[in-house]
Parts: C-alpha cells; sequence; structure tokens
C-alpha cells in the first residue's frame, strides 16, 4: 500500500521541518523562534531537493536501460 502523492509530501516535509527544528535547537543551542523559522525556510528546499534526487535518478536509470537496449540491437546488427 502507497500513499497518495499529497500525503507523501506532507509526510517529507513535516520530517524535514521536525528533524531540522530539533537539530537546530539542540544541537545548535538556537533559540526555538529562530529554531522554527529556519526549519519552516528549509523544509520546503529539502523536499525540493529530495524529489529532484528521484527525479534525476529515474531519468538516468531509464537512460541506461535505453543505452542498452540500442547497444544490443547494434551488436546484433553486427553481427558480433
Amino acid at each position: 500500500m502507497s500513499l497518495p502523492l499529497p500525503l507523501r509530501l506532507l509526510a517529507l516535509f513535516l520530517l524535514a521541518f521536525v528533524g531540522g527544528v530539533l537539530y537546530l535547537h539542540f544541537g545548535k543551542d538556537e533559540e526555538w523562534s529562530s529554531s522554527l523559522l529556519i526549519g519552516l525556510v528549509a523544509a520546503p528546499v529539502v523536499v525540493a531537493l529530495w524529489k529532484f534526487r528521484d527525479w534525476s535518478t529515474d531519468r538516468a536509470a531509464e537512460a541506461g536501460r535505453n543505452w542498452r537496449e540500442t547497444r544490443e540491437e547494434r551488436k546484433r546488427a553486427s553481427g558480433a
């Protein structure tokens, strides 16, 4: 069972937000207000980078499959 895309993005956003706020507050000794503000700015950036990484990885895998298919066709055509 898989979550729909909006719920998955919301879960990623909340995970990035809570993780960032807790790290900033307890790890870097920031105040709660500045930690929340930085977390609110950083969470969408983290989710966007995460989605870009997934997109580029999928695209690279598809390009690799296409390259292997054409390579095998070229080998068969040349008789090797």
